[in-house]
Formats: C-alpha cells, structure tokens, sequence
C-alpha cells in the first residue's frame, strides 16, 4: 500500500513541475498576435551560457497584446531549454538620465516579473531594465525587426 502511495506522489509531483515557464493565454490576443504583429529576434547574453534567443511578436491591432519565446541556448546538459509567454504589454513613462523616457513593459508572470524594452529606431528594440535605464556594459541587448 505505501508503494502505491508513494507512486501516486511522484506522479502528482511530475505533473504539478509541467507547468513551470508556462503562463496563461489572455483570450482574444494569441489570433492577433499571429496575424498581425511586428516581430523582433535577436540573441541577448545570458549570464551562464552563450546567449538567451529572444522572438518576440508584438500585436499590431490595437489589442496590445505580445507572445515572447525565449530560449535559453545550451542551458540544460548542453540542449536548450525554451520558456513561452503572452499577456497584453503596458507602455511605460519613467525619467532616466534627466530625460523622460518611453518604453514597453512584458508582463511575464503572476510573480511579478517583467522584461522592458525601449524602441531604439524603426527596426530596433533594446532590453533595459525596470527604470528603462540602458545596461552599463558594452553588450549587444538589442532585438531587430523581421
């Protein structure tokens, strides 16, 4: 009998970690996004490995909504893992080295995480962080338009 509980306990377990990287779908934005949407790829550096493949489509309808793929290259045991997300971007205002600056919020999970993006040019957006500062290193943070 303790076999048998114990079975059903790793099993519960294992289902319960599927759903980790994963969030909700808002309804009404995910056709948006794939039919009309301006779409930007690039590849930003990840801290412990050769690089996080960011592909982000941003829908172009007025829905505001977003779905964003990245994935993390040779993360795990040498193959890459990739983490899905979607939800409606908010467009941000904050003041950054004495100058207002615009910018775009991903809202990425219910814990509160975000990425933060700042539209370089027509064809560029540039990952900063939360006060849409730009990272003080030399590093390539930027997404180009497909």
């Amino acid at each position: 009998m303790k076999k048998m509980f114990l079975a059903l306990a790793a099993c519960a377990v294992l289902a319960s970690c599927q759903q980790k990287g994963k969030t909700a779908e808002p309804t009404g934005t995910n056709d948006s996004i794939t039919t009309d949407s301006l779409r930007f790829e690039g590849i930003l550096p990840a801290a412990d490995g050769p690089g996080i493949r960011y592909q982000l489509a941003l829908a172009d309808d007025g829905s505001n909504g977003f779905s964003l793929v990245q994935t993390y290259l040779e993360a795990e045991n040498g193959k890459d893992m990739t983490f899905r997300h979607t939800g409606i971007k908010e467009d941000v205002t904050k003041t950054a080295d004495g100058k207002e600056v615009k910018g775009i919020k991903l809202p990425l999970g219910k814990d509160g995480t975000a990425e933060y993006f700042i539209q370089v040019n027509d064809s560029t957006l540039r990952m900063v962080n939360e006060e849409l500062e730009e990272a003080a290193s030399e590093l390539n943070y930027d997404l180009t338009r497909k």
